[in-house]
């Protein structure tokens, strides 16, 4: 990937980021027998909450099950977020942990993402948050946006990181740019 734009390359998680899980985690854990509210959907909040193995079975769910994974939807903003970042000629990747890349993919598609915005070009699928780290040097990213601290930690190469969090949970962290939306967002991006 080749740094324009002011020696810019954009990088973007996939869950919690691009797309909003909330409903879905508050269907499934109900189903499972836990009342939770929308501000304990956060991935580090919910995999902290749920035991295993029932956790297990609703990452399943979430990520690979196409009767639920393909429910999600979009984060509010993000499709018109990308337009302007792509119109600007800004690089942009994802990198994404999820285990099921032809799931995510599937679901990129049905949200209208594949292949306008993200395709085999600039999508990449990683073994474990480790990974991440590793290809956004490989990819040059100088900025990345997540929705997990734990995530964002991992990424010592990374100058420019953000949380991204839309439910407004984690508004005591001071050590990335925390923003609760794409609009917000964008205004560091572009």
């Amino acid at each position: 990937m080749t740094k324009i734009n002011n020696e810019r390359i954009i990088g973007f998680d996939m869950d919690g980021v691009l797309v909003d899980h909330t409903a879905m985690r508050l269907k499934l854990a109900a189903e499972h027998g836990w009342k939770l509210a929308p501000e304990q959907t956060p991935a580090e909040i919910f995999n902290a909450i749920i035991p295993e193995p029932v956790l297990e079975n609703l990452k399943h769910a979430l990520y690979s099950d196409p009767e639920v994974s393909l429910l999600a939807p979009l984060m509010p903003g993000a499709k018109a977020a990308l337009e302007e970042i792509k119109k600007r000629g800004i690089p942009y990747v994802l990198i994404s942990k999820r285990k099921n890349p032809e799931a995510a993919t599937n679901l990129l598609k049905a949200r209208g993402l594949w292949p306008d915005y993200f395709n085999e070009k600039n999508a990449f699928f990683v073994v474990g948050s480790e990974g991440k780290n590793p290809k956004a040097v490989e990819l040059g990213v100088t900025h990345y946006v997540d929705d997990e601290i734990g995530i964002l930690e991992k990424l010592p190469d990374v100058e420019h990181k953000f949380l991204f969090d839309h439910l407004g949970v984690f508004d005591g962290v001071d050590s990335y740019k925390r923003v609760t939306s794409w609009p917000e967002l964008m205004k560091h991006l572009v």
